[in-house]
């Protein structure tokens, strides 16, 4: 695409290289050292889209004098070829490198995309509508497929089956008690009469059953069991207190299992709440949008000055959502900035007014607080959020630098719904400037 850009241009006579293809070929080698140059350092996507929207954008601007060195850098000679600043030339190069950049990065593509839809409606580019809206559209549709993939709400959320390799255990040890045989013996026979023959002592005194079953049949059997049953459960007993048995170390084993089960049940909380993110996205939007109260403020919507609730619904709506959001969400914006009522027929305000009242206004200092962390102090071509950051900045209130800064024209002016979607996509575009997001989405795992 970067070739048709810049053949987009001469076609329309736009820039003008009398018909030396490989004067084209030198620009569309500077404009590929802007393209590299913006792939190291994304940041410069922001004023690098600013200066190539505006037909009037000043010579000594440093983007200008940036997209310059490249060109002389390629063709030393361009001076000969151009009797002024070739304004049209360094557009065009940066607009080539602004596209190549997007299709590598999302973050180039949230910056060019959220600058072109505030800045071209205001700026005198009717001969090169065109050659814009298709190039909008495309990188726009590019950015949008990621932030609805991201938003996306699955029919169904695929679980992988818990993996856990159990170990092998030892098999359990018993070591069997043995009885004590002499007790045994020694207990059966003090049971059994009153005396018993030993091979070398002769008769042996028992000191058991005092009776013997012929003289007295009814008293010994009384008394042999007794005496027989203490003995032999005696016996058994002291059997039975000798069995050990050696059990397996079932510590480790259910510790691991723990932490796999501890483990999975975290991946799968993780995979519900991502799939379901997006739809969590949107009923905390419903929700602010139903009950119009500003986070960052405190209070109702309804109790602030109009454009002071549109440009906080702006701040409160970007503080919600990640960086990436559908473009459906601008419009989302403009719709709860309708629901405040006496907003729908609001007269328009001046750029300038506006952000005047932001630079001034009390209960915008969040607005002021965000805008000083997300963009730098004016320099050069930049955003609203510049002048809204450093209102003490030089030149930040000054209708003559107002332009020069901004490239809004001085008279330009918005109704409070299309001011809170400036603000908004100014802060989106700010903030992809240097945020660390991905530069492409990962295509999720099968």
């Amino acid at each position: 695409m970067g070739d048709g850009v810049l053949q987009g241009f001469l076609n329309r006579g736009l820039i003008d290289v009398g018909g030396d293809d490989a004067k084209l070929d030198k620009l569309l080698q500077a404009a590929g050292d802007l393209a590299a140059a913006l792939k190291k350092n994304p940041s410069k996507a922001l004023a690098f889209s600013l200066i190539a929207f505006d037909p009037s954008a000043p010579e000594a601007d440093p983007v200008v004098q940036e997209a310059l060195a490249a060109l002389q850098n390629r063709w030393t000679t361009y001076r000969n070829t151009f009797s002024a600043t070739p304004v049209a030339v360094i557009r065009a190069m940066l607009l080539d490198a602004l596209v190549a950049g997007a299709a590598e990065d999302d973050r180039v593509g949230v910056c060019f995309v959220a600058s072109a839809r505030n800045a071209l409606p205001l700026l005198p580019v009717d001969n090169e509508r065109d050659i814009w809206i298709g190039i909008v559209e495309e990188v726009e549709r590019r950015v949008d497929l990621r932030a609805e993939a991201e938003w996306a709400t699955p029919d169904s959320i695929t679980v992988q089956p818990m993996k856990y390799d159990a170990p092998k255990l030892s098999v359990a040890e018993v070591r069997i008690g043995e009885a004590p045989k002499a007790d045994l013996q020694k207990g059966m026979m003090a049971a059994a009469g009153p005396q018993y023959q030993h091979s070398q002592q002769g008769n042996v005194l028992t000191n058991g059953n005092q009776h013997w079953p012929q003289n007295n049949p009814t008293m010994w059997v009384s008394e042999f069991g007794r005496r027989a049953g203490t003995t032999i459960a005696d016996a058994i007993d002291a059997a039975l207190s000798e069995i050990e048995v050696s059990q397996p170390d079932l510590a480790q084993p259910f510790a691991k299992l723990a932490e796999a089960v501890s483990s999975y049940v975290d991946d799968t909380l993780k995979a519900v709440s991502g799939a379901t993110a997006g739809l969590q996205r949107r009923t905390n939007l419903l929700w602010w949008r139903e009950a119009l109260f500003s986070p960052s403020a405190g209070r109702s919507y309804r109790t602030l000055p109009p454009t002071v609730a549109a440009a906080l619904m702006a701040l409160d709506l970007f503080d919600t959502i990640p960086l990436f959001s559908p473009a459906s969400v601008s419009a989302f914006l403009g719709e709860t900035v309708l629901r405040l009522g006496e907003t729908a027929d609001a007269a328009k305000r001046t750029v300038r007014d506006l952000v005047t009242e932001a630079q001034d206004e009390a209960a915008l200092a969040p607005l002021r607080t965000a805008a000083a962390g997300l963009a730098a102090e004016p320099e050069g071509r930049g955003p609203l959020l510049a002048l809204i950051g450093y209102p003490a900045h030089t030149g930040a209130r000054d209708a003559a630098s107002f332009q020069r800064l901004t490239g809004v024209p001085a008279d330009s002016a918005l109704d409070l719904a299309a001011w809170s979607g400036w603000l908004f996509r100014e802060l989106q575009a700010s903030k992809a400037a240097t945020d660390a997001s991905p530069a492409k989405r990962r295509a999720r795992k099968g």
